[in-house]
């Protein structure tokens, strides 16, 4: 009776593991969207979305990724260079990234960013508050554009 308690124990035990472990694997993925566009998507990480043929995004995503390390350190020559990319986002989205949610979180982006811009001589603090709403604008985005991405796993 022991033998079957300790072997009952140490099974459940081991899928407790098990499944922790499958839990934490992240699921990458290379898609070929409806309109032919290549996306890079990892399931553990929003920040490593990668939209070919989308330079507009893929340029802020990186700058703003960067920012984010440097605790909103950047030379604002650095944010200014974004000025045509923000600009562009809506003017170049792929097609099968279109959605409501993702033109409405791109228009709160490039607000932000116009935001940012004409408030650059303000005091360092104000700033950096600006960088900070901004980044968020662009997390609010790329997590949209995830769950979009998302959907076209689930199809």
């Amino acid at each position: 009776m022991k033998t079957i308690k300790r072997f009952t124990a140490i099974l459940a035990m081991a899928s407790i593991v098990l499944v922790a472990c499958d839990a934490k694997k992240e699921k990458e993925y290379n898609l070929d969207l409806n309109d032919g566009t290549s996306v890079f998507y990892n399931s553990n990480d929003e920040d490593a979305l990668r939209i070919n043929g989308w330079t507009s995004f893929n340029a802020t995503n990186e700058t703003l990724k960067g920012l984010q390390e440097t605790d909103f350190d950047l030379p604002m020559t650095s944010l200014e260079n974004l000025n045509d990319p923000i600009a562009n986002l809506s003017n170049s989205i792929p097609t099968s990234l279109k959605t409501e949610e993702v033109i409405e979180d791109i228009e709160d982006v490039q607000e932000e960013y116009t935001k940012l811009i004409n408030e650059k001589n303000e005091p360092l603090d104000n700033v950096k508050q600006n960088m900070e709403e901004l980044v968020e604008k662009f997390d609010d985005l790329r997590e949209e554009l995830n769950e979009t991405v998302e959907d076209y796993i689930t199809k």
